[in-house]
């Protein structure tokens, strides 16, 4: 009683306080009342639970902008109060309790319906009229459940891993009573119940009535499982104007499973019992004298027959539940349309460019002002730092997509029959949102042929002196202006004689063809390529390899593979951190300008007379560094006019794709900016060789250089003067092995 008297003394100064459309004091009223119905369960007072129960409801309404009114929650506080002063005297409380639970909008002539969410299970759903602002709450709650059932999903794995965490319990255990609640008001019937019943086995783990297992845990993700397709259905409807919006799937099985598995633990487990034996509050025969009192009156808990038989004091009781009970507090975030975020990272893009615009006019250069400088500079640096600010706005951290893995991992585990553990590092590393979009499904295929392919089986790992449970690494870090991501097993690596095997019988490459592995590996990408000798359900069709690299140079990026035979095998994903605005260096060729990525670039020199050379079938060469490299002449690729007709003439920057390396053959170099990438639209997007283009500070537009498809273009420029169409400038010099 001590416990709720405290807590009902924090309410009532929390509801003096609190101001409508205050959502984080509306929240820490949540917090109180769920802390007020976990201790008012000593007092085993059913009008109390009701009244706490309205009182919840009330306030989420409240939150939902759903009720517009403070004063019923003082009202009731204070007469809760009261209530609690009676019982622990011994006195019949004689206040109009009907009037307050009407008061707080509660159902008065039937029994707590929350409690017993199954006495409308027959109930047919009533298709109700959805006004606007019904689509746009239902919409919100469509994308905060599919949050919060992930989130779900994750925990699970943690809490399969370390079952008695009650931070994680805890953690699993809000989302799915916010999905109750908010689907209560809702009138999502199915939702509600299946939500409610999963959260009330949670309930009972956190209070210590029983630990979690596998049988728990495998229960709980039927039940995200169902929860994600009736959500799913919400979506749907809404989209169609379907009045029925949870669809067809009946959750009396999933909620029987639930029941079924929530019984079975509490036959298997008594760790109230153990815990209070631990800190020596309870003896051996006592707790079986408690277990067969439970048995006659299944109703009760039992740390309440502990408590009524006075062989365990209440406070002692309490403490030890409350050791299952560690609170954490969720960080406040405002939720922004995408749209709007994306216009505003636009019309920030837009200012910088002014900005440049206005300082590179030829008048203002002309004008010798001090005060005139100085407000350029302040406002140069307040455009930056509005820049870096809205970039980090559009800036998530990679970490979703990555817990995303974890169930992944966790299913492909079961029907590969292979142990696996799953490590992370780098999740906080962060990365455009647009990135990080379309970064799931190849990082789905690579973890798939990890597992598969990869990783051996049990037996076969004990048989090569390795542990039975395979490893799979996922790392993110930054480098150089990128983001990493690595994708690693230590399962038998990839077998090099069977990738050449496959591509020369495929026709991919010729048998005479000399390779250097990194090119071996990279074969695994082209479209119908597998060395799988058998189809599985999780990969071996083919598919897939093809998808992550287009994936991945549709992001700009690009994709290696490290491998060693019976060690493992390494996937390395390298991609822009923005595609927004990128670092680039401004070159000049004739009359036009270019943007290179500085990424790309290793280096810039003008080249002597004597660096210059043709060689045999490659066409245009220069020395970098002791090395023959490939000279890509921009003014004809892009069919413009140059003002360096021989390379000594010009600058060479040398740029790197893929382990492959160019020189490019330029006027000027203009200098470093940052660019904010446009779209050239689509009549030319997929224009090879070019990524975008940009506006420059002089007002005058730039082309952003697709390095990978420029190599491309390149490739063909000289086939087409091998056949002749071009002749050697200086005396064939053959290449040598």
């Amino acid at each position: 009683m001590e416990q709720v008297k405290e807590d009902l003394e924090k309410l009532a100064l929390r509801v003096v306080t609190l101001d409508k459309g205050d959502i984080p004091a509306m929240g820490e009223m949540l917090n109180g009342l769920s802390s007020l119905e976990n201790s008012a369960k000593s007092i085993e007072n059913e009008t109390v639970n009701n009244i706490i129960n309205g009182l919840k409801n009330y306030t989420e309404r409240l939150i939902l902008d759903q009720e517009t009114e403070i004063s019923p929650l003082e009202t009731t506080v204070t007469m809760l109060q009261e209530m609690c002063r009676a019982i622990e005297f011994g006195e019949q409380y004689r206040g109009d309790v009907q009037a307050v639970l009407k008061s707080l909008g509660a159902d008065t002539d039937e029994k707590d319906q929350e409690s017993t969410p199954a006495d409308d299970s027959d109930a047919p759903e009533q298709p109700l009229a959805l006004t606007e602002e019904d689509v746009q709450i239902l919409g919100d709650f469509v994308v905060e459940s599919m949050e919060n059932l992930e989130t779900i999903e994750v925990n699970l794995v943690n809490l399969e891993e370390n079952p008695s965490e009650p931070e994680t319990i805890n953690a699993i255990f809000r989302p799915f009573h916010t999905i109750k609640g908010v689907s209560g008001f809702l009138n999502l019937k199915k939702i509600n119940r299946l939500s409610h019943s999963t959260e009330n086995l949670l309930d009972s783990a956190r209070q210590g009535e029983f630990k979690i297992n596998d049988a728990i845990v495998d229960t709980i993700l039927s039940s995200v499982d169902t929860l994600k397709k009736m959500v799913t259905n919400v979506e749907t409807a809404l989209a169609s104007d379907d009045p029925n919006l949870e669809g067809e799937i009946d959750v009396e099985p999933i909620i029987q499973q639930v029941e079924s598995a929530k019984k079975a633990a509490l036959d298997e487990n008594i760790p109230l019992g153990e815990r209070l034996i631990e800190k020596g509050q309870l003896k051996d025969e006592q707790l079986e004298e408690g277990l067969k009192k439970q048995k006659q009156s299944p109703e009760k808990k039992i740390g309440t027959i502990f408590i009524e038989d006075k062989v365990v004091e209440s406070k002692e009781v309490i403490s030890a539940l409350r050791d299952q009970k560690r609170a954490g507090i969720t960080d406040l975030q405002v939720k922004v349309d995408t749209k709007k975020l994306d216009n505003l990272i636009d019309l920030t893009g837009e200012l910088v460019i002014s900005q440049s615009m206005l300082r590179q006019n030829s008048h203002i250069l002309r004008i010798n002002d001090q005060q005139l400088n100085q407000n350029f500079n302040q406002l140069n640096q307040i455009v930056s730092s509005l820049q870096k600010t809205t970039m980090s706005m559009r800036m998530v951290p990679i970490k979703a997509t990555f817990q995303k893995m974890v169930r992944l991992v966790r299913d492909l585990a079961r029907s590969t029959g292979k142990k696996v553990a799953l490590e992370m590092s780098g999740e906080d590393t962060e990365i455009d949102r647009n990135v990080v979009d379309e970064l799931y499904e190849p990082m789905v295929h690579m973890i798939r042929n990890s597992i598969d392919h990869g990783l051996e089986s049990p037996a076969e790992r004990k048989t090569a002196g390795k542990n039975e449970k395979g490893l799979v690494q996922l790392r993110a870090y930054h480098k150089g202006g990128n983001i990493i991501i690595e994708i690693q097993d230590d399962g038998k690596g990839l077998n090099k004689d069977r990738i050449l095997e496959k591509a020369i019988s495929s026709g991919l490459i010729d048998s005479d063809a000399q390779l250097t592995e990194s090119e071996i590996f990279q074969l695994i990408f082209q479209p119908g390529f597998s060395t799988a000798k058998e189809i599985t359900d999780v990969s071996g069709r083919g598919v897939g390899m093809d998808v992550v690299k287009k994936g991945i140079e549709k992001l700009q990026g690009r994709v290696d593979i490290q491998s060693t035979p019976k060690k493992g095998t390494t996937v390395v994903i390298s991609l822009p951190l923005t595609l927004a605005i990128i670092e680039g260096m401004v070159i000049r060729v004739g009359k036009e300008r270019y943007i290179v990525p500085t990424m790309a670039i290793l280096e810039s020199f003008k080249p002597k007379k004597e660096d210059y050379f043709t060689v045999k079938g490659k066409g245009e060469m220069v020395m970098a560094r002791g090395n023959l490299i490939p000279l890509v002449r921009l003014d004809r690729l892009f069919k413009i006019e140059g003002d360096a007709k021989d390379p000594w003439d010009g600058l060479v920057v040398v740029v790197e794709n893929k382990e492959e390396q160019r020189g490019l053959l330029l006027d000027e170099l203009l200098g470093q900016e940052e660019i904010v990438i446009k779209s050239l639209g689509e009549a030319l997007k997929r224009t090879k060789g070019l990524a975008g283009g940009a506006i420059l500070g002089d007002g005058r537009v730039g082309l952003i250089l697709d390095i990978g498809g420029l190599f491309e273009l390149a490739e063909k420029q000289t086939l087409m003067e091998q056949n002749g169409k071009s002749a050697p400038q200086k005396p064939v010099v053959e290449q040598t092995d």
